[in-house]
């Protein structure tokens, strides 16, 4: 329907509505209820209804005239520029709401210039006034909602064509269909009840005076039922084409004609269904198609596509056996690597009270030989080794960087290193102080791993254990927390200080040594973070508290704890345990014997004193200045009580003071391997180290003490000490006056 059909059709059916329901009704009530009584009034409001509604009447047409208009002329338009055909349906596709407002706005003006126009006739008049509120209450509603229904009906045939059928509108304006019957019943009820409601108020207040009330009754019934009755017909007439539209649609397409297309003429809820109708009719079509044109040819294409399969099966048959032959090969790299990594994996301990277990799940599998083996990066193992004549425990848990057989050789390399570096204790270093070969251990390592550039890296805990003190040192470089069990409750066991992985180029060489004191029955755990990465309802979950609990609910067992592991979730990655348990009776004693040099005996009297008592008396004796009986008491403390770092500082004072200077300097190290960065114990190294003329090693303690302290006040004196004696004095001359 083109816009000069549309427009005089429109008009004709929105006016006549206008004029045949709104109209007399609006006329009636204000005649009625504002106490018009003389022919002169009524004629005076008849010149002013209709004047009002001409002005309503022009108005409204211009301004339809001048949107259709525009329609026309965007529609015109698009064959050269398509994108105008979306904003010719726009308009069209708004103009029912277009419409209802303007109608809306029409009355509230028109009602207005009536009652003005009678003013100026007739003078003010009280009661026709106060009609205005009811007036509005019922013809608005009445009006806007059968505005929307005609127009929507009148302008549908519009939408309907071809050409508008492949565009959108470019509008989010619309009125959904639930807000629509709310404002039809709105709208039955606000006009009777309007002109009743004031009707009652004004006869009951004296206002107006029926005489007749029989015949105003027949004209009210009248009234009300024309434009209910209307209504409620256009709304069913609206939704019954709606449904029949669709209805149609739907049987042509399910008759085999998928060739109809099908246009939304409205954006409210049966718009949006006649959209994914057509969406649903346009993927039927193109399916409709396909399958025509697959039937079509089906005969050659079976045969090509049989052609086609079997050149690929010919192919996939020759890549299968170069597969099987690349998956031999590479199980048989596998099946060389683990060889090479099983030896690794070993605890062996020799007379021990302690008791060590592993247990190691790589996440590749394989087969080799019929044989189902394992590949990865986790590594544990733990052997016995001598210091200074007692037995040690030296053992690790790691976790080398990658998967298959990047993990599995960054796990050769540590375990052989570890294995080399026990090897050679007995030779090289079976003198040495434990903090001292932890911190070698470590050294070696981080060599090695470090010439990889980062490309391969291992998280560990290393530990050594001194089995008849029950103390652990351990270095712990970004591997999951040990997990204490002591009498019946868990802990995790959290270093001061944590490094990065092995082989990461940010750590130094000052390496801080943990120490920690076992207690008979304690149950230590160290695992990789396999333990931590389980996938728990289709997620990945790294909850490390939940390790924790399980060791708890296991009571300390490992093959408990790993069955409780695998309840929880699935395993993601390797995991290794290693489990430590202390012997459940103490191994050491708590006295120390000492020679009592008061005796009057010939024979010396050996007594038998406390630990404790054994530190206060070292401590008694050094306030006393006695400082060869306290550093002699206080070197038997420290080795009953090596976790007493702060005191093992205090003997190393002491021995100074003795002239030990030897064995000084080597509980000065072991402080400073537990606690590197002590300004203190720097430069009292450093001191020591200048009075036996070791002047590169002070040089290197006063600039680590320096850095830490700038403002020492002994830093300054030692400095100009060493730099006088680098200039005077030659390598073999002591000096003692450092030391005072």
């Amino acid at each position: 329907m083109s816009q000069a059909r549309l427009l005089p059709v429109l008009t004709w059916r929105l006016e006549l509505f206008t004029h045949t329901v709104p109209v007399p009704f609006a006329v009636y009530f204000s005649a009625v209820t504002g106490s018009l009584y003389s022919l002169e009034e009524y004629l005076s409001m008849g010149v002013a209804s209709t004047i009002a509604a001409t002005a309503m009447l022009l108005g409204a047409f211009y301004l339809r005239y001048i949107r259709l208009k525009k329609a026309s002329y965007l529609e015109d338009r698009s064959s050269v520029d398509p994108n105008l055909l979306s904003s010719a349906k726009s308009i069209y596709i708004t103009q029912p709401i277009y419409e209802s407002f303007v109608i809306a706005g029409r009355w509230f003006f028109g009602v207005l210039l009536a009652h003005v126009i009678v003013y100026l006739i007739v003078g003010y008049r009280p009661n026709l006034v106060a009609t205005i509120p009811a007036l509005y209450l019922g013809i608005i509603p009445i009006s806007f909602i059968s505005y929307l229904f005609i127009t929507e009906y009148s302008v549908r045939p519009a939408l309907s064509k071809n050409k508008f059928r492949e565009v959108e509108a470019k509008t989010r304006l619309f009125f959904p269909y639930s807000k629509r019957l709310l404002v039809v019943v709105m709208a039955m009820i606000s006009m009777p009840f309007s002109l009743l409601g004031y009707m009652l108020y004004a006869t009951v207040d004296g206002r107006i005076r029926l005489e007749n009330p029989l015949l105003h009754l027949a004209i009210m019934a009248f009234l009300f039922s024309v434009p209910l009755i209307f209504t409620a017909w256009i709304v069913t007439e609206a939704i019954r084409s709606r449904l029949s539209s669709v209805t149609g649609f739907l049987e042509e397409v399910g008759e085999g004609n998928f060739g109809l297309k099908i246009s939304p003429s409205s954006l409210d809820e049966f718009g949006k269904q006649e959209q994914r109708i057509g969406k649903v009719v346009e993927r039927l079509r193109g399916l409709y198609e396909e399958i025509q044109s697959l039937n079509e040819g089906l005969e050659s294409k079976v045969e090509e596509r049989t052609k086609q399969l079997k050149e690929t099966a010919d192919e996939l048959g020759k890549s299968l056996e170069e597969i099987q032959k690349l998956k031999l090969s590479q199980d048989g790299d596998y099946f060389l690597t683990s060889l090479l990594t099983e030896p690794l994996h070993s605890i062996q301990l020799q007379d021990s009270e302690y008791s060590f277990r592993s247990l190691t799940i790589q996440k590749k599998k394989f087969n080799y030989k019929q044989k189902e083996r394992q590949i990865g990066g986790d590594i544990s193992l733990a052997h016995s080794i001598r210091l200074r004549g007692k037995p040690y425990i030296a053992f690790v848990n790691a976790d080398a960087m990658g998967k298959s057989l990047q993990g599995a050789v960054g796990a050769i390399i540590l375990g052989s290193i570890s294995r080399s570096m026990i090897e050679r204790t007995p030779a090289l270093y079976r003198n040495v102080w434990p903090e001292r070969w932890l911190k070698n251990w470590f050294i070696e390592l981080q060599k090695v791993f470090e010439a990889f550039d980062g490309s391969l890296m291992a998280s560990a805990f290393l530990g050594l254990l001194d089995e008849s003190r029950g103390v652990l040192y351990y270095i712990n470089c970004e591997h999951p927390s040990p997990v204490l069990y002591r009498d019946e409750t868990t802990i995790f066991l959290e270093p001061k200080e944590k490094y990065f992985k092995i082989g990461h180029s940010g750590i130094g060489r000052n390496v801080h040594i943990e120490v920690f004191q076992l207690r008979p029955g304690d149950v230590l755990f160290s695992g990789s973070d396999g333990r931590d990465d389980l996938l728990i309802h289709s997620e990945i979950d790294p909850d490390d508290s939940r390790f924790l609990e399980i060791v708890g609910k296991a009571r300390g067992d490992l093959d408990r704890t790993y069955e409780l592991i695998l309840q929880e979730g699935e395993i993601t990655d390797d995991l290794s345990l290693l489990r430590i348990e202390a012997p459940k009776k103490s191994l050491t004693s708590s006295e120390i014997p000492l020679k009592d040099t008061n005796s009057e005996k010939k024979n010396e009297i050996q007594k038998m004193i406390s630990v404790q008592e054994c530190r206060r008396l070292a401590l008694e004796y050094s306030s006393g200045k006695k400082y060869t009986k306290a550093g002699e008491l206080g070197l038997k403390y420290v080795q009953r009580r090596p976790t007493d770092t702060e005191f093992l500082f205090t003997v190393s004072k002491l021995l100074r003071k003795s002239g030990k200077i030897v064995l000084s300097i080597d509980l000065g190290e072991r402080y400073r391997m537990r606690n590197p960065i002590d300004s203190d114990n720097l430069l009292h190294l450093a001191e020591m180290y200048a009075s036996k003329s070791r002047l590169e090693r002070s040089f290197q303690l006063l600039a680590e003490a320096t850095a830490i302290s700038p403002e020492h006040p002994r830093a300054k004196k030692l400095s100009e000490f060493l730099i006088e004696k680098t200039g005077q004095i030659s390598d073999s001359d002591e000096d003692r006056r450092i030391l005072r």
